[in-house]
């Protein structure tokens, strides 16, 4: 248990509070297009953070890259957190 597995650790954390508080913050002010599109459950922080490290496989992939692909906040969490603008 060195160095490397506390980093790892300390940056899933950061990650989790960072996805809790764009969640929470796109529940606080509602846009046009929330008001237009299917409803559906943005993953928990601890499931963004298995599908990034590649911990999650089928059917639950699926519905997870489906719902990323239709839903703008998880898109720029995602976005925000590998720093891809």
């Amino acid at each position: 248990m060195g160095i490397g597995f506390f980093l790892i650790r300390v940056t899933m954390f950061v990650v989790a509070l960072y996805l809790i508080y764009r969640f929470y913050n796109s529940l606080r002010k509602p846009t046009e297009e929330k008001a237009t599109k299917t409803v559906t459950v943005c993953p928990s922080p601890k499931v963004f953070i298995d599908y990034t490290e590649g911990r999650i496989k089928g059917r639950q992939k699926k519905a997870i890259d489906d719902h990323i692909a239709c839903c703008k906040s998880c898109r720029e969490a995602l976005a925000d957190v590998f720093d891809t603008r």
